[in-house]
């Protein structure tokens, strides 16, 4: 009875699977747009805490956009920064007056630091398209042009890739935890543009993402996601999805990626990610139903490994033949093909992450520069 049971279970769950991933296809499918061919005039915002090591780095990669000065700007808010974060940006302000620094003195009574941070970027902006990017983040130099060529007239947000940077080293587990770690943003990239593909955009990365002031205006800021205190890209972008008629498009091209720093520390890593996954609490119900389905799978997998062996062995032969497709297929928009053939070990490591941090995150508490969840 509990065999059948469990054969009839892990059949249901692996159907759902199945499905989830046939969607992801479909949506990458998608992906192909009209583009605009007009120069926009763009305003670009950096919030900025405790930076004073990528700042600099950052900024010459935006000052050095291959685009005309006069239409753009950059606006750096320094969030109650401790370090010499405001020094370096008043210091390039000198060689490139379309740089303008925001200071944040005290945090706000009602918004989280970050989309505070954002939002007073936003209010002070000159122009009505809105870029964003991170501090530890460094845009290259056709990334400017490639954004604006997205907002055709009934387009209203923009997201791209942001992938960390590879560090040059011969240590074992770093050289794997930069693996992981690129794999890592690599599925939940394929997944986030497969939901935009299909016009159901549930995630975004705020280091490569951008909208019109209009769209910010029109879904009320940030106020109706103000509870969380990550969200100011995936609950914004969801709320954009639901709330409005704009079209949300998703960048392909290798000029729209932007690279990232990865976290120093392991510690660093686990807090960071705690803080992505405590966003999932706010989520629609349809998208924890679909995590829920695709989670409950590799858990079920495993547990059906040690169980019954066999049966488990056919299961998770069948879950990565679908895995390789699907990021076979996400790598010929995105590259790092040299993570397809290590996709087996770094699959288990990615099963087993969400597993563990997911559910941590999701319910357990998490610090985001100097602020407790």
């Amino acid at each position: 009875m509990l065999t059948s049971f469990w054969y009839i279970l892990a059949a249901f769950f692996f159907a759902a699977y199945a499905a989830i991933h046939f969607l992801i296809i479909r949506g990458l499918r998608r992906l192909s747009y009209p583009t605009n061919s007009e120069l926009l005039s763009v305003s670009i915002i950096v919030a900025a805490r405790n930076e004073q090591k990528y700042i600099g780095r950052c900024l010459h990669a935006l000052v050095k956009q291959n685009y005309p000065k006069d239409l753009y700007e950059i606006i750096v808010v320094n969030d109650r920064s401790t370090d010499d974060t405001a020094e370096i940006v008043m210091s390039m302000r000198k060689k490139f007056p379309f740089i303008k620094l925001i200071d944040i003195e005290r945090p706000s009574a009602d918004l989280p630091p970050k989309k505070f941070a954002l939002d007073e970027g936003i209010r002070n902006a000159t122009h009505d398209l809105l870029l964003f990017t991170d501090a530890d983040s460094y845009p290259p130099q056709q990334w400017l042009r490639e954004v604006v060529k997205a907002f055709t007239p009934e387009v209203g947000v923009v997201a791209g890739y942001s992938p960390f940077e590879w560090r040059a080293t011969d240590s074992f587990e770093h050289r794997w935890g930069d693996r992981f770690l690129r794999y890592e943003e690599l599925k939940n990239t394929i997944g986030t543009a497969a939901g935009i593909g299909l016009r159901s955009a549930y995630m975004c990365t705020g280091r490569n993402f951008a909208y019109r002031r209009a769209v910010f205006n029109e879904v009320g800021g940030f106020g109706k996601i103000k509870q969380s205190l990550s969200g100011d890209d995936d609950l914004f972008i969801q709320l954009v999805q639901r709330e409005t008629s704009w079209q949300i498009r998703y960048m392909t091209s290798v000029d729209s990626v932007v690279v990232t720093e990865p976290p120093v520390a392991l510690e660093e890593f686990v807090n960071q990610r705690k803080r992505h996954f405590s966003a999932g609490k706010y989520y629609p119900r349809r998208m924890k139903v679909i995590f829920a389905c695709a989670h409950g799978f590799n858990a079920l997998a495993l547990l059906t490994l040690i169980i019954f062996p066999l049966y488990g062995i056919v299961l998770c032969a069948l879950k990565l033949l679908i895995d390789w497709y699907v990021l076979n297929q996400g790598t010929r928009l995105f590259g790092n093909k040299e993570l397809v053939r290590k996709m087996v070990p770094l699959e288990v490591m990615f099963v087993l992450y969400n597993l563990i941090i997911g559910p941590v995150g999701y319910l357990g508490q998490f610090e985001w520069k100097g602020t407790r969840s």
